[in-house]
């Protein structure tokens, strides 16, 4: 099929200097702000056209979702939903925001938003707006390719411990996914138009971490730092970078000096790395990652055509909810066995850098199954599965081997008209006692769950 062509665009959508100090994460505890920008971050946009289909995705470098943006771009562009994906790289580095257009569920049970972030949200959702007609607009003959290689930047973050939590500390005998997967866009001359990057991890290397003059500050944390140096590389290219299943991984080295560590690893004081290593060590590994992907692309060769399909889905999650008069956030701390925070919210249950008696009662499940938006786009012979939740990585594994297609990658964190689930652990871990244990989704049997999905949207596409 010819008459492939592709456009791009990347737009700043860094906090301005009026909105700060900005609220931080509200489970660091509390009181912490952020105040200023290390790293601008971004949000990229690659449209694609086979002269039948137009096909748009979007990638953010913050945390939270902008969920009305798919019906906008329908009404602005005439794009069609199902031909849209739009994720969030889950930057921890970066800022949460919400916006006046959508209320969703975790929003209004555990979240009290500021009126700056309301307003960064909107300011993100109108330049992606802006972004996503850019890309459009800027569309020219182009080829593609796949490829995958490995990058050795993630671990497995669930760490056992005696008592039957878990903490979230580098569990090296633990599942993890290393795959590096690859779609590559060229101009007719070869050149690099763009590129879409898909890996396991949390992009966490910088939260809450402090700059050489002590303030905490916004960047796109590694994967930003990745798609900056490619882009150095590859002068007016578009490097987008998407979370696969990293519900369970983070980055290497992801030490934040919390004195739960001591415990397991001899670590014992908070501020055992000086202020600035975190945002130099993020630099370091994103450049790293950016080596990996670019082994991966100087390996594809592009070629003309693709077809194009798409469609969506609903898949339903057995939903649970806390007991009556938990605390949302000393929860997480506690089921993690994070002591810092613990102690900020409630100092009396720590002593001599332990928590006291960490005890959680079992979450009650409800009869209201919480939606999770699915889609399947088929690329030529390259099968992307976008997921609005935060997916185990063995649950994206198994996504991957239910695919009728050779080549699969997942992508996680994604935008629709559903409210994101949150965490979902795969099938053989849904026991497991860690902090994700404790969230929206009540233990069940995901594999299938997500199996059925994909096989309903494979029938959408081919049948």
């Amino acid at each position: 099929m010819g008459g492939f062509k592709v456009g791009t665009s990347k737009v700043c959508i860094s906090p301005p200097e009026d909105v700060f100090p900005y609220p931080g994460p509200a489970y660091l505890g509390g009181g912490v702000w952020i105040d200023g920008v290390y790293d601008d971050i971004y949000v990229r946009m690659i449209a694609f056209s086979n002269g039948e289909e137009t096909f748009l995705f979007g990638s953010f470098e913050e945390s939270n979702g902008t969920d009305a943006l798919k019906d906008a771009i329908t009404e602005r562009y005439k794009i069609p939903y199902k031909n849209q994906m739009f994720c969030q790289i889950h930057n921890h580095g970066g800022i949460q925001t919400t916006t006046v257009m959508k209320e969703g569920r975790s929003q209004k049970k555990n979240h009290n938003y500021t009126e700056n972030q309301y307003r960064m949200g909107t300011m993100i959702y109108e330049k992606a707006l802006e972004a996503a007609g850019e890309a459009l607009q800027n569309m020219v003959p182009a080829k593609w390719g796949y490829g995958t290689g490995k990058s050795y930047i993630n671990v497995n973050r669930d760490y056992p411990n005696e008592d039957g939590y878990w903490s979230q500390i580098d569990n090296y005998d633990g599942p993890s996914d290393k795959t590096l997967s690859v779609i590559k866009f060229t101009d007719d001359e070869d050149r690099l138009i763009a590129a879409v990057l898909n890996y396991s991890a949390h992009a966490i290397t910088t939260i809450g971490a402090k700059d050489r003059d002590g303030k905490i500050k916004v960047s796109g944390d590694f994967p930003g730092f990745t798609c900056g140096r490619l882009e150095e590389e590859y002068p007016g290219a578009v490097v987008m970078w998407t979370s696969g299943a990293a519900g369970d991984q983070n980055a290497i080295c992801c030490f934040k000096g919390e004195k739960h560590y001591f415990e397991c690893s001899g670590v014992s004081e908070s501020d055992t790395i000086p202020d600035g290593y975190q945002y130099a060590y993020s630099q370091n590994l994103g450049e790293r990652h950016a080596s990996d992907a670019n082994k991966v692309l100087k390996k594809i060769e592009c070629h003309a055509g693709m077809d194009m399909r798409s469609a969506y889905t609903d898949v339903f999650i057995p939903q649970q909810e806390a007991p009556e008069g938990t605390n949302f956030w000393l929860n997480i701390a506690l089921a993690q066995n994070s002591v810092s925070v613990v102690e900020k919210i409630a100092p009396e249950m720590v002593k001599d850098g332990k928590i006291i008696g960490r005890h959680l009662e079992d979450y009650i499940p409800t009869d209201k199954p919480e939606d999770c938006e699915m889609q399947l786009f088929i690329l030529g012979d390259v099968a992307v599965v976008t997921v609005a939740a935060e997916l185990y990585v063995n649950l994206g594994k198994a996504i991957k081997e239910a695919c009728p297609l050779k080549h699969v990658f997942v992508i996680t964190v994604a935008g629709g008209h559903g409210n994101r689930v949150g965490y979902i652990q795969d099938t053989d871990s849904n026991t497991h006692k860690t902090f994700q244990h404790f969230g929206e989704a009540y233990p069940c049997d995901s594999n299938t769950i997500f199996k059925e999905g994909l096989k309903a949207l494979t029938k959408k596409i081919f049948l």
